[in-house]
């Protein structure tokens, strides 16, 4: 039986578009693939039966909501980066906004912000603090690798350089030194961690939003964007959000 010439139309059609659509499930069906970077309390490394960070925890919970499975492993941060960028992994789990990292990423809504300034031991005091010079006439101590450690050298203030923040909390605690320069959140999860708030003052500079950034060579991109800014939205409302962040603190 011959075939009106706009049915033979219509099935070619459907042949055409079948495999483009059987693709496009089998992608979303994959699970996502996030590196991570050791940055506590956000992201913690080999946490055992311990936190797993904030940042992770909410990632998990999100893509929970929508019926995804999600594989995640810690680089260090410039290896996190390049592998994203080449599409070897989706997403990062966590990542400032650069306009330099408009050509390889799509930035999720924000997921947070990284609040940074300085802890000053109890007997220091700091008239004012309006920009990282006014630090110049203490000694301050930063996590070497961090980009606030940057900070300090590009505005010709000598760091003290310390591997991570519990280590920042000794140098300040022995008064090595007057001050440290760091994240909110990182030192007051260390302090929390030695189970004391610390006779420290803390003034803050500056606070910045993060996102979960996605590789732009990921062939299901937009769908895990879409879902994870829904993911964001659901668990803000219903109070999720809040209580991940509250074990932390």
């Amino acid at each position: 039986m011959k075939l009106p010439p706009k049915h033979v139309f219509a099935i070619a059609s459907l042949l055409l578009i079948f495999p483009l659509v059987k693709k496009s499930i089998a992608a979303d069906a994959q699970p996502v693939t996030m590196a991570c970077s050791s940055f506590p309390p956000y992201k913690i490394e080999n946490p055992g039966t311990g936190p797993k960070g904030m940042d992770v925890d909410i990632m998990l919970e999100i893509f929970s909501l929508a019926g995804r499975d999600v594989e995640y492993s810690f680089y260090p941060w410039k290896r996190a980066v390049k592998l994203v960028e080449q599409g070897k992994v989706d997403g990062l789990c966590g990542c400032s906004y650069h306009p330099d990292r408009d050509e390889n990423f799509l930035f999720s809504d924000i997921l947070g912000y990284h609040s940074q300034g300085v802890f000053l031991s109890e007997d220091v005091s700091l008239r004012n603090f309006d920009s990282v010079a006014d630090l110049k006439d203490l000694s301050v101590a930063s996590v070497r690798g961090y980009a606030v450690h940057k900070e300090l050298i590009e505005n010709g203030i000598k760091a003290y350089e310390a591997t991570n923040d519990d280590d920042l909390l000794t140098l300040l605690e022995n008064k090595r030194v007057d001050a440290v320069y760091s994240y909110r959140d990182s030192i007051l999860f260390a302090l929390a961690n030695r189970g004391k708030s610390g006779h420290v003052t803390y003034r803050e500079l500056v606070s910045h939003p993060y996102y979960f950034c996605f590789s732009k060579k990921s062939e299901k991109v937009q769908s895990i964007i879409d879902d994870v800014n829904q993911g964001l939205r659901t668990i803000r409302h219903n109070g999720t959000y809040e209580e991940i962040r509250k074990k932390y603190q």
